[in-house]
């Protein structure tokens, strides 16, 4: 129940970053965004307060480093032929994938496996989230 009255919470914060006035400088929603993105993982994950001190600055240099990653494969994306797009394609997943690998290990120092194992889904929901917050605004504005 308590995780239900949470979640409702941050959803109900998150549609007021949105519906504010479209004067907000972009790089303030962002950072309410972000905002909203760490007490929607804390709270899915449960985490105690000692381990978000440790596994906030650890995700969020691995955030950062899985952005890289995309920019990059964005910038590639339709210079090269067909087949070697395929191969650069194939490159950056593995790149991806090792990161993951990588952090994960790091992760499991700082968090038990029963809430890393929770991760990837929260960090799915919230996108669900914040696309279906995007929806909601864009066909409040068409009407």
């Amino acid at each position: 129940m308590k995780n239900l009255i949470s979640i409702f919470i941050i959803i109900l914060v998150l549609q007021n970053c949105y519906s504010q006035d479209n004067g907000m400088n972009r790089g303030r929603m962002l950072e309410k965004l972000e905002a909203q993105r760490v007490a929607f993982i804390t709270t899915k994950l449960q985490l105690t307060s000692d381990e978000s001190a440790r596994f906030w600055p650890v995700y969020n240099e691995y955030s950062r480093k899985r952005m890289e990653l995309r920019k990059e494969s964005r910038m590639h994306y339709g210079q090269q032929e067909s087949e070697e797009s395929v191969d650069d394609q194939l490159e950056k997943e593995e790149q991806a994938l090792k990161l993951k690998k990588k952090y994960y290990e790091i992760f499991k120092t700082t968090l038990p496996e029963s809430k890393l194992s929770k991760l990837e889904d929260a960090e799915k929901e919230f996108r669900m989230e914040v696309i279906k917050a995007l929806r909601q605004r864009r066909a409040e504005r068409n009407r």
